[in-house]
Formats: C-alpha cells, sequence, structure tokens
C-alpha cells in the first residue's frame, strides 16, 4: 500500500508542477508562453496578457531564441490552449525479455532438488499494453504479461507408502500470466520524442504447471494481482518509438486445484504455506502511438 500512495503522490505532483516555454524576440522582450508549434516560418503561441489568455504567433524572423519547458510554473491553464494536440492519446506496445520470480525457496524442497528450483525462477516473458492518455500525463488501460520457465530431470524415482518405488523423469513446464486495468503517468520531453512512464495495474494472476513425476499430472490456480511498471522510451519515428520496462509483479497463491488425469483436487494452502507468484521482468519493445 505504501507502494501505491508513493505511486498516486507522484502522479498528483506532475499535474500541478507544470512547466512553460520561453520566447526572446530580437527586441530583448521575454515572453512565459505555451509554444504550440512551429511552422511555415512562424512560432505559434499562447500567453496571458492582463488576466486575458492569448492565441498568436510570430515570425521566426523576429525571434532571437526560444526554449521548451523553460519555467517550472505556467501561467497558461492547459485547458486554455486550444486547437493543438502536441501528444499521443494512444499507446500500444509489445515488450518481451526475461523474469525472475523473486520467492525464495522453501525449506521443504529436499536439497538435492534446490538447484533444480532454482532454475525454475527465470523465465522468458511477453506482453502487452494498451493505454488512453486523457491529457499529456494521465492516461489509463490494460496490461497482459505472461512469464513461461521449464526445467527436467532424469533418473528421478517416488516412493509410496509401503516403501515401493517407481522410477523415470520429473519435468515442469510453468506459466503465470497477469492481466488487468491500468493507472498511468507519463512524462515527455520539450520535443515529445522522448518519454518516462509510470504505470499501476490491479487485476488477475493465472498459473498452470503442466508436471511430470514419473507420472503426468496438472496443477492450476488463480488470484488477485498487482502491477508496478516504470519505463524509458524515444523515437524511432513520428508513430513509433523503442522502450525498455522493468516490472514487479506480486501475487500469493491460496489454493490450487491438482489434476492427476483420474481426479481434480483443490488443496487450500496455509498461511504458511502460500505460493508467491512474485517476479520482476525486464523486457525490451516496440511502441505505437496515435
Amino acid at each position: 500500500m505504501r507502494i501505491i500512495f508513493t505511486f498516486l503522490v507522484l502522479v498528483f505532483f506532475s499535474q500541478v508542477v507544470l512547466s512553460q516555454d520561453l520566447i526572446v524576440t530580437t527586441s530583448g522582450d521575454s515572453i512565459n508562453c505555451k509554444i504550440t508549434k512551429v511552422k511555415n516560418e512562424n512560432i505559434y503561441f499562447t500567453f496571458k496578457h492582463k488576466d486575458e489568455i492569448r492565441n498568436t504567433l510570430l515570425p521566426l524572423e523576429r525571434v532571437s531564441y526560444h526554449s521548451a519547458n523553460f519555467f517550472q510554473t505556467s501561467e497558461v491553464p492547459k485547458d486554455k490552449i486550444t486547437g493543438h494536440v502536441d501528444y499521443q492519446r494512444f499507446r500500444f506496445s509489445i515488450n518481451a525479455g526475461l523474469g525472475y520470480e523473486t520467492a525464495k525457496i522453501g525449506d521443504a524442497v529436499p536439497s538435492d532438488f534446490k538447484d533444480y528450483v532454482r532454475q525454475l525462477k527465470s523465465g522468458f516473458v511477453f506482453g502487452a499494453d494498451l493505454s488512453y492518455y486523457f491529457s499529456e500525463v494521465i492516461g489509463v488501460g490494460v496490461k497482459y504479461a505472461q512469464f513461461n520457465s521449464s526445467n527436467s530431470l532424469d533418473n528421478i524415482y517416488i516412493e509410496d507408502s509401503q516403501g515401493v518405488r517407481q522410477y523415470g523423469r520429473m519435468s515442469d513446464k510453468l506459466s503465470v500470466s497477469f492481466i488487468g486495468p491500468t493507472f498511468s503517468t507519463r512524462f515527455l520531453n520539450g520535443r515529445k520524442d522522448r518519454a518516462f512512464f509510470l504505470s499501476l495495474g490491479l487485476g488477475y494472476m493465472g498459473y498452470n504447471d503442466d508436471k511430470v513425476m514419473v507420472n503426468k499430472y496438472k496443477m492450476t490456480g488463480g488470484t488477485f494481482g498487482v502491477s508496478y511498471d516504470i519505463g524509458y522510451e524515444f523515437n524511432l519515428s513520428k508513430k513509433t518509438n523503442l522502450g525498455i520496462q522493468l516490472s514487479l509483479i506480486s501475487g500469493n497463491l491460496f489454493k490450487y486445484k491438482w489434476d492427476d488425469g483420474t481426479s481434480v483436487q483443490t488443496i487450500e494452502l496455509e498461511k504458511d504455506e502460500y505460493e508467491s507468484l512474485s517476479r520482476i521482468d525486464l523486457t525490451i519493445g516496440l511502441v505505437f502511438g496515435k
């Protein structure tokens, strides 16, 4: 909850502290304004004059210097800048990379199998994000991410209560997915060609493990999950960016279904037996905007 509170404070702060641009004319006048575009040898801007918001332009030949985000505070409310939206409202990304499950290996795991379980903690991640931004800073959307890992070991045995042993193979094919709505904020540079973003998601985590312990089994479950994303992206073209993203996805499995091929049991876990699904993902991907 402390992380969620900190995230919301950052979002609020980003709305309160708005930057403003500077234009210096050839006659030496400095104008605190919001530059909307530079086109056809003119610079278009919005400024405040005697409590009145005005939209105007100047020929570039009369401008000696101009800079975006020069002032920390803005005299011009963003909703007063008419006729120009200088940011992308839609953001769609596809990404892939590596994931690592952060849970500690339990004491109940035999020492002979700790390396086997440790290797299962690392895997491949792929996913997609879709967001719509109501303003340059604030957006909502949906996130999907899936983690996959696998491992196998030959020449193991299991022993039943009668002391009868069966020899064979052990393997796991594990997948953990997350899907849910997101709330995000982003910080664009002056040219709108680079962005730093934060995202918070609440959703469903699904768990599936196709297991072999001499015989085949399936373990499935689901739980509530939370995702935190932090990322940075830059332009490859006008509508395509390259982005890198660090994510923390967390959740605990309280129960699961165990299918041995002939029957399905629901196993309720005690508090000290909860299965952590938390992991860290590092991904890279393409970001498309409109």
